[in-house]
């Protein structure tokens, strides 16, 4: 009887859960939507219960359709956010999801501007709203009421970690970038001194490497899911880190860049060592370590992605799902996200804007330019990571699209792979619980997993080439004249609520 590996990604779009051997194959996929998420203006908020429902829902699903002995379970789920329980491990209130935008203002308050600047000193990354660290201090000054009953401060994953096992831990690639020293990879109780959140370090998960996340899976749990009582539940790395590893970033030598076009629109370059990345970047960015050794991912989170296609449809009926390539003088801004824009410009007011249009434009050409949007997007965020060789490798919903892959590999004028696998995030998580579980370096299992075909898609030459590199100088000109007027018009916003 073959050994699976089970992986659980709770996104924020869909929740998935897969098998795999341990020859990277796939053995069975369940997926469905996320329930859970609740959107009111520039509050996005998830319920709590609904969200661990889900996830026992399409793991037992999963389970049933899989032939095999289940070896472990690893999860991931959507990296930032404040996900709350009170002081005996209860739900009591929804958790603030990295798309809601209350804690925006924070982000650009003078008064804090020392202390973020020195937060991110130490974290490797600056605070934007979608940080649970903003999060949390918005929450203490908005709803103290609330903070004081907080007696655990968890992410997505870290609370379905904890309904599974009962468990409460947390691994460095996200606990890092908001509470630790990106440096010595340990928490740091000078965010709590810097930030004012008093109490903050007790709330907190104790920090494990991946390894050492290794929990027993409850009896009740085991039950609801077909799984068995007491098998190794793993805590994985990010969302963004295990599908960057999934597209072969970090674990193949000639993967150093990738780009994930899913909810977000997330950038990832892989360095030799932390000298190596960029000094001037944006704000948002973040830096995280590698499966190597010494290496470290950097990386570019957007907060725009393909949702920026359902905004779109709402406002103008653009169409949400795939179009063909459709070319026009339409330029648009994607930035509709109540959070603003953290890459390629950190923005919590950035705001989006469409140009070029006329009576003539048609609903196909906007969602066109939509598209055209994030490849111009993804372009600037890895010119700012500055010249790489081989190949940008990259996933995600649109990587499914059969016109996304030549507009991408066209501005940027280089070939683009994406792997055969349209779950590259799963791959990425089931890849780090074979190398935990067997005993082998992710790189060697990276080996065999990810040595099948991909689809290496070529640049367009000619008019095509000519238009896209002309459109890319527009938007990027473009970016720079709309960023002055995004605070006035955050300003307009506001005197507009009063009227």
């Amino acid at each position: 009887m073959q050994e699976l590996i089970f992986c659980l990604d709770s996104g924020t779009t869909s929740v998935k859960a897969a098998a795999l051997n341990l020859q990277g194959e796939l053995v069975s996929l369940s997926e469905r939507p996320n329930s859970a998420l609740r959107r009111c203006g520039i509050q996005v908020e998830q319920d709590m219960a609904a969200s661990l429902e889900d996830a026992l829902r399409v793991l037992h699903d999963c389970v049933l359709s899989a032939q095999g002995r289940a070896l472990g379970l690893i999860l991931t789920g959507q990296g930032e956010g404040l996900w709350p329980l009170d002081r005996q491990g209860r739900v009591f209130r929804p958790a603030i999801t990295w798309l809601d935008g209350r804690a925006a203002l924070l982000a650009t308050d003078a008064a804090l501007r020392p202390a973020l600047t020195k937060v991110a000193g130490i974290t490797g990354s600056r605070p934007t709203a979608a940080s649970p660290s903003l999060q949390a201090l918005w929450l203490q000054r908005s709803e103290p009421d609330q903070w004081a009953r907080t007696g655990h401060v968890l992410r997505a994953k870290e609370w379905l970690f904890h309904g599974l096992t009962g468990e409460f831990v947390s691994e460095p690639s996200t606990a890092i970038l908001a509470w630790g020293n990106w440096r010595t990879q340990q928490l740091s109780p000078q965010i709590e001194e810097h930030l004012g959140l008093a109490g903050l370090m007790e709330r907190l998960p104790v920090l494990e490497r991946l390894a050492g996340t290794s929990r027993p899976l409850q009896a009740g749990m085991a039950a609801q899911t077909g799984l068995p009582q007491g098998l190794p539940v793993l805590l994985g790395p990010s969302d963004v880190q295990t599908t960057a590893i999934g597209l072969g970033a970090g674990v193949l030598d000639d993967v150093q860049r990738a780009s994930i076009f899913g909810t977000s629109a997330v950038h990832i370059g892989h360095f030799a060592s932390a000298s190596a990345v960029p000094a001037i970047r944006p704000a948002g960015s973040m830096v995280q370590a590698s499966v190597r050794e010494g290496a470290v991912f950097c990386i570019f989170p957007g907060l725009n992605g393909t949702t920026s296609f359902r905004h779109l449809h709402a406002l103008t009926g653009a169409p949400e799902q795939a179009v063909a390539m459709a070319p026009s003088g339409i330029v648009l801004q994607p930035f509709f996200e109540p959070g603003g824009e953290r890459a390629p410009v950190t923005n919590p007011a950035a705001r989006a804007a469409m140009l070029g249009m006329s009576s003539q434009s048609s609903r196909e050409e906007m969602s066109w330019a939509g598209r055209e949007a994030l490849a111009f997007n993804a372009r600037l965020c890895h010119d700012a990571m500055g010249a790489f060789d081989g190949r940008l490798a990259f996933g995600g919903g649109l990587a499914q699209e059969a016109d996304f892959a030549p507009l991408l590999a066209t501005v940027f004028q280089r070939p683009v792979w994406r792997p055969q696998s349209a779950h590259a995030g799963l791959l990425g998580l089931g890849l780090l619980a074979a190398s935990v579980l067997c005993r082998e370096t992710p790189r060697a299992v990276g080996a065999r997993w990810l040595k099948g075909a991909g689809h290496l898609t070529a640049s367009m030459e000619g008019p095509h080439a000519d238009y896209a590199q002309r459109k890319f100088s527009i938007y990027s000109r473009m970016l720079e004249v709309m960023q002055p007027l995004w605070t006035e018009l955050a300003e307009l916003q506001r005197m507009a609520q009063r009227l």
